[in-house]
């Protein structure tokens, strides 16, 4: 094992890997919108007609970037088993951010069906008793510190992640 002379400091690999995909994704999109301009397959966006579709386009834009800029920041600290396995409880904050907002009119309530959302609690709660067990398997290590922080930020991805 060897350390660092000095402290490293800068963007966190996770945030400039998002960056980069991001501006590749727009300059690839702006490439295929020039490409088809001038034929029958023109895309032509939808026409914005008031302030709160701009204001949700650029929340949607942001929860977007923010979900996969979290995640791939939380895969320097928790392996990528714990990451998927906390994926994996995305069903159920997907149907409780869209019940929460369907409370302010802003998406339609889904039906309710106790078996579903049953099973759905029983998966995040063994995604829970993994996350502890693998947490206190590593207990007094370097990484568990570490691994604290990637469970909260991918918790927090899994959050941008329901509200897309």
């Amino acid at each position: 094992n060897t350390t660092l002379g000095r402290d490293l400091t800068g963007c966190p690999a996770g945030f400039a890997l998002t960056a980069m995909q991001q501006v590749i994704s727009f300059v690839v999109f702006i490439l295929f919108f020039s490409a088809v301009y001038f034929t029958p397959y023109r895309y032509v966006p939808k026409r914005l007609e008031s302030w709160f579709e701009v204001f949700c386009i650029i929340i949607f834009g942001c929860v977007f970037a923010l979900n996969i800029a979290l995640n791939n920041f939380s895969l320097g600290y928790i392996s990528i088993a714990v990451n998927l396995i906390i994926r994996s409880c995305l069903p159920l904050s997907t149907f409780l951010s869209q019940q929460g907002l369907a409370l302010f009119d802003l998406y339609p309530f889904k039906p309710c069906k106790l078996r579903e959302i049953l099973l759905m609690v029983v998966g995040v709660l063994c995604a829970g008793v993994f996350t502890l067990a693998r947490w206190m398997a590593d207990k007094g290590s370097e990484d568990s510190e570490n691994m604290v922080l990637g469970v909260v930020v991918c918790i927090a991805s899994l959050l941008c992640g329901s509200m897309n």
